[in-house]
């Protein structure tokens, strides 16, 4: 009989790659999005094999491209990310907007946009001046209040996330680099602004894709803490896990938080799912109170049971890399507690350098789940097509630019 491994292996050579794809109408350009495609693909095949899962987790759930993918085989999803702007693109993902009502809100919201240009006050938070030019921050302004006078929450969302990839595209942060640096001064007075051009243009495009679905599935999304949150979900709660964790500590990975908190300073919280405002009073806020980003807690334990993944690491960033296994340790274990028996965890994994040697992430992963009762069902090799990242990032002292990763291992795991 045929296994779900011998069928994820059956598929040609570098089918998962999925070098065609490109995600054209993206909603928002949030850093290190899931391939789309690869995970409906793969949900559909564990779904052959699995007929009676009824939910999906995601407890790293991003810009929620797994939980999408469940919702639409029919799944109740569950979705937990710290990071309220993920959480927020994650919903208008999934519960849409309504049809019958979204055109008349956009023909509403130009009118509102007309109205109030040149008469709105302007926005103010710290140091706006540095990372917005005045002219920028005025028609930005002028859309956050047309955007307010609309009803609907859930047009509202959608046009926030809108906003929030205007907000980006607009201010004077470099956009080759998901940490906040400001572009040269040159490049800041010479920037077009026609911003409120194209935040109509993509609220007018992209509803299309995001209709609100006629359907019974059920939408569970928390914003904070995943460690903190999963200990409220019962034992043997979920059917499937599907995820892709942090490789490490946001600070030298993929700094989500520094990605979004420009968004977030113009977006009205009062739209958004409720979350601890103090991560708004620095930008660095986010990322360190993610998963290894604070280092504060005595991991000797760690140290010891870990410390051959670290060897050849100075012990300054070893430091780090002991803190982030210590809350990944603590996740994989919350994430094993809710999973049934029998059923599957799925996790998109990278190994990523730390002085240039690699962290062996995947190996750790296969230790947490021997520990946990877990058994490797498959893996996937992929080479990762079209990243929103550098090739190679940091540098090293007399070694120069490290290379970034190139290839990411899917691991299936079931539960004994």
């Amino acid at each position: 009989m045929e296994t779900l491994a011998d069928k994820l292996n059956s598929y040609e050579n570098n089918y998962w790659d999925f070098t065609e794809y490109r995600e054209k109408k993206v909603l928002i350009k949030y850093p290190a999005m899931m391939v789309a495609p690869m995970q409906e693909q793969l949900l559909q095949d564990i779904l052959q094999y699995d007929p009676y899962i009824t939910n999906i987790l995601d407890p790293f759930v991003g810009s929620g491209t797994a939980l999408v993918a469940g919702a639409k085989l029919g799944l109740d999803v569950y979705g937990i990310d710290i990071n309220p702007l993920a959480i927020l693109i994650s919903r208008v993902r999934l519960e849409g907007v309504p049809i019958e009502d979204i055109r008349e809100s956009i023909a509403q919201l130009k009118t509102y946009i007309t109205l109030f240009l040149g008469n709105t006050n302007p926005i103010e938070f710290t140091n706006i001046q540095k990372w917005f030019r005045k002219d920028v921050i005025s028609d930005l302004s002028t859309i956050k209040r047309a955007i307010q006078h609309e009803n609907n929450i859930q047009i509202r969302r959608y046009f926030w996330v809108c906003f929030a990839d205007t907000v980006r595209k607009y201010s004077n942060t470099r956009s080759t680099t998901f940490k906040l640096h400001v572009k040269e001064q040159e490049k800041i007075k010479t920037m077009d602004n026609d911003c409120i051009q194209y935040f109509i243009n993509r609220v007018s495009a992209l509803y299309v894709d995001y209709v609100k679905r006629n359907d019974d599935t059920n939408i569970s999304l928390y914003t904070g803490d995943s460690i903190d949150i999963l200990t409220s979900f019962n034992d043997s709660s979920i059917d499937l896990i599907c995820t892709s964790p942090p490789y490490g500590d946001n600070h030298t990975t993929v700094t989500y938080g520094q990605y979004s908190i420009l968004p977030l300073l113009w977006i009205d919280l009062d739209d958004l799912d409720y979350f601890d405002k103090t991560l708004l009073e620095k930008f660095t806020a986010i990322d360190r109170m993610s998963i290894g980003g604070r280092y504060n807690t005595d991991k000797s334990d760690i140290d010891i049971e870990y410390k051959d993944l670290i060897a050849g690491i100075s012990d300054q960033k070893a430091k780090k890399v002991i803190s982030f296994i210590y809350d990944y340790c603590r996740a994989f274990a919350e994430m094993a507690r809710v999973l049934k028996s029998g059923k599957r965890m799925v996790l998109t994994l990278g190994n990523r350098r730390v002085d240039n040697k690699e962290f062996p992430f995947d190996i750790l992963n296969d230790r947490l789940a021997q520990k946990y009762g877990l058994r490797e069902e498959a893996m996937i090799t992929r080479n990762i097509q079209g990243k929103r990242m550098p090739s190679k990032v940091s540098h090293i002292p007399n070694l120069g630019s490290v290379k970034s990763m190139s290839k990411e291992y899917v691991k299936i795991y079931k539960k004994l």
